[in-house]
């Protein structure tokens, strides 16, 4: 098995490697791509009886579901409060209710099948860039009101003395409802779960063509091919031209995560005081967790060119530095990585059927530990004919994502956002500081 240098690559489980495809075989379902969505849509159809062929053009595991930050949470990258205009409280709350299911169902699996993925330290905090606690306690009222939450409001003195004492940081609210694991191990845990139900796995199969049009599909490789009833493409930001119909409706867009050697248990007190989730609210901004080892896993930026940066390593490290100053000359890299992700223009996921037998989950970027498990129960249930629960992502269709144009004009909303995210944070900082003076 084979990964991109990584903490999670070099701290995975014991795993055997898959084979290849070979020769001919048929299925009721064949699933492409072996990411969480992948694998658990290949689970979830296996606990139903299905019988279910997996094809991954690497390992399981090898994009970002392998390599990314770790958070388990509830929501989408779209705000909710544009989806209720969109759709209207009763459908955003049924989308949201189906992350909480799905985290829960995480936690279930970790426990039933074993999965050596900890810490799973439950905890995140989401601390502000700028002086914003008024529109903070609002939203949390606001979401506690009409989605149950229950957020907490934590006045910047507390984010201090108990979470993070950095000097970019104004308020933040904390939640429960998000947990952390090592991704990796996870998908080779799921990988190991489906293949007990039944599942065949087939890693280094990359899809070279497809025939989708007649009610017997056939999938084919470069070693041998596959016959399904039905097919779901769930390559993200891997499968371009898969199927284009399916693989123009997202962007690639590449973020990045560091891991930094250890740092001294009382060095790094002075910074990040409790081992959660942490996040800030800048535009594609930071997000990380210290580990028991005193590992910092630091993750964020975020391109729509997919090729990794020169320096990568130290423009991560530069980032840390910049909200923890006080850990310069004890903070070192140790590994840097990047992943891609899959966006969509209207930043919910693409869950659903293309035309008869033809099945995608995709564009769960910025969200998409819990997101891909929603997409995995869906869709096995909409192939089983359980349930038509996939239907409530029917408003987030296919829509094309501009190919080339689309990455530029992604790429320019990032960089006006940041220059937009900088200045609000000077000016709050240097108000901040007229008010100590004074």
């Amino acid at each position: 098995m084979s990964y991109p240098n990584s903490f999670y690559a070099q701290t995975r489980s014991a795993d055997s490697a898959r084979p290849p495809l070979a020769g001919e075989h048929e299925a009721e379902v064949c699933i492409v791509g072996g990411g969480l969505a992948g694998l658990n849509t290949a689970l979830a159809l296996g606990q139903r009886g299905s019988s279910v062929v997996l094809l991954e053009a690497q390992s399981v595991g090898f994009g970002a579901s392998g390599r990314n930050g770790g958070f388990v949470g509830r929501g989408y990258s779209q705000e909710l409060s544009a989806l209720v205009e969109q759709l209207g409280l009763e459908h955003a709350r049924a989308l949201y209710d189906l992350t909480g299911e799905a985290a829960s169902l995480v936690r279930a699996r970790i426990d039933e099948h074993a999965i050596a993925c900890g810490p799973n330290t439950t905890g995140v905090l989401v601390a502000t860039w700028t002086d914003e606690a008024d529109d903070l306690r609002r939203h949390i009222d606001w979401m506690a009101q009409n989605f149950g939450t229950q957020q907490r409001f934590v006045p910047r003195e507390q984010v201090t003395e108990e979470f993070a004492d950095s000097p970019v940081y104004f308020d933040a609210l904390y939640s429960d409802q998000t947990f952390q694991f090592h991704p990796l191990n996870y998908c080779l845990g799921i990988a190991r779960a489906a293949e007990a139900a039944g599942v065949r796995i087939f890693e280094e199969s990359a899809v070279t063509s497809m025939e989708t049009e007649r009610p017997e599909k056939l999938i084919v490789t470069a070693g041998g091919q596959v016959r399904a009833r039905h097919v779901v493409l769930t390559c993200g930001g891997y499968g371009l031209g898969v199927l284009p119909d399916v693989s123009c409706a997202v962007l690639p867009v590449a973020t990045y995560v560091m891991a930094t050697e250890p740092i001294p248990e009382d060095v790094l007190a002075t910074a990040i005081r409790q081992k959660v989730c942490m996040a800030d609210t800048r535009r594609a901004g930071d997000y990380y967790r210290a580990l028991p080892d005193g590992r910092i896993l630091w993750g964020g930026r975020m391109t729509a060119r997919t090729a990794e940066p020169p320096r990568l390593a130290g423009l991560m490290l530069d980032d840390l530095l910049t909200v923890y100053p006080q850990l310069k000359g004890h903070a070192r890299f140790e590994t840097a990585w990047a992943g891609t992700m899959s966006y969509a223009r209207h930043r919910m996921p693409q869950i659903g059927r293309l035309r008869d037998g033809v099945w995608y989950g995709q564009a769960f970027g910025g969200s998409g530990m819990g997101t891909t498990t929603v997409a995995g129960e869906l869709l096995a249930e909409g192939i089983s004919g359980q349930s038509d629960r996939y239907r409530l992502f029917e408003p987030f269709g296919l829509t094309w994502a501009g190919g080339p144009f689309g990455r530029v004009a992604a790429q320019a909303i990032y960089w006006t956002g940041q220059m937009q995210d900088a200045a609000a944070a000077r000016r709050d900082r240097r108000a901040r500081k007229a008010s100590v003076a004074a």
